[in-house]
């Protein structure tokens, strides 16, 4: 069975305390966990928790591993879509890409709102 994860009520009781728990090393923060634990269990508990899963991310080197390059689809450049004619691609994320495009319908935008 998981452990639950901290509400935000809790998450803004912890945060303050699991700052200063990843600035220590394992033996300090040991000793720093056990005084906790005997004035405030469930804080402890709730900092254990948090710990364990930094520890199992930081076992699979989660933030070093290179991020995913989604592909870019180039063919769509001179496509055009409504009033607007696709020039290149700008950006990409997770939800789609963002393109530079200009209105093909001899319209401007200038001056409008």
């Amino acid at each position: 069975m998981s452990k639950p994860k901290p509400d935000l009520k809790s998450w803004q009781e912890l945060s303050p305390y699991l700052d200063q728990a990843l600035e220590m090393d394992d033996v300090e923060r040991a000793a720093w966990l056990a005084s906790i634990r005997e004035q405030n269990p469930e804080l402890a508990q709730g900092l254990e928790t948090l710990l364990d899963d930094y520890r199992v991310l930081q076992e699979e080197s989660f933030l070093e591993q290179s991020s995913l390059t989604l592909p870019v689809y180039p063919t769509m450049a001179g496509q055009t879509i409504g009033a607007y004619k696709l020039i290149e691609p700008i950006g990409q994320g997770g939800m789609g890409s963002v393109w530079l495009a200009e209105r093909s319908d001899g319209r401007s935008n200038v001056g409008r709102r």
